[in-house]
């Protein structure tokens, strides 16, 4: 699980003992399927809505496993290669390190454009063999480059896929709400609004007193 979305669950599980969960209640239904999407559904008698709520939180999370399994494979091939074809010591290496691999032909090359941009200020990798790298020709450079993108391209996308478990747990509470609650006749006292943005979707819940 996304380590972030371990306080976020846990906070929910709060308010979900201490919000007023009654089996026929919009409220119940609206907590548990906040945390566990489907669980209102099932509460409700909606085994199909208990059911498609689960099943796709449970695609979900196995689909950003899965991108972090193929993101950790990737991470293992740019070491690698960088290593056979630049002399590249990675580990216990930081970010910064493994991007200026794709940038600069070598770490002396790194040095030189760093006295130039930033002058007396510049952090400088220091000539030793476990700092050092030359790529043996350009086509390695960019392959590393390559790599390095794919790996960090799949580490995104599974980050996009928490962003979806969140929606998923919005849409699954207030379909559980509204099926378990308000009476007929009655207006339904939650909703979910969705807006654009220049900086993307914004997803909100709200509820009518």
């Amino acid at each position: 699980m996304a380590p972030l979305l371990r306080p976020s669950l846990l906070a929910l599980a709060a308010l979900l003992l201490a919000a007023p969960a009654g089996a026929d209640s919009g409220a119940g239904g609206f907590w548990r399927s906040l945390l566990i999407p489907g669980w209102g559904q099932h509460a409700a008698g909606d085994g199909h809505g208990a059911r498609r709520f689960l099943s796709m939180e449970a695609a979900l999370w196995l689909g950003y496993f899965g991108l972090q399994a193929v993101a950790d494979i990737r991470e293992a091939n740019y070491r690698t290669w960088a290593a056979v074809h630049a002399g590249a010591r990675t580990g216990g290496k930081a970010g910064e390190y493994f991007d200026d691999l794709g940038f600069y032909d070598s770490h002396n090359q790194h040095n030189l454009f760093a006295e130039v941009e930033d002058g007396p200020e510049a952090e400088l990798y220091p000539g030793t063999p476990e700092f050092a790298w030359e790529w043996d020709g350009e086509a390695s450079r960019q392959r590393y480059r390559e790599l390095r993108n794919g790996a960090t391209g799949m580490r995104r996308n599974a980050l996009y896929l928490t962003g979806l478990v969140v929606v998923n747990h919005l849409v699954s509470a207030v379909h559980a709400g509204r099926a378990m609650g308000p009476r007929a006749g009655e207006d339904a006292a939650l909703s979910l609004d969705w807006r654009l943005s220049p900086d993307g979707a914004v997803v909100g819940l709200r509820r009518r007193f």
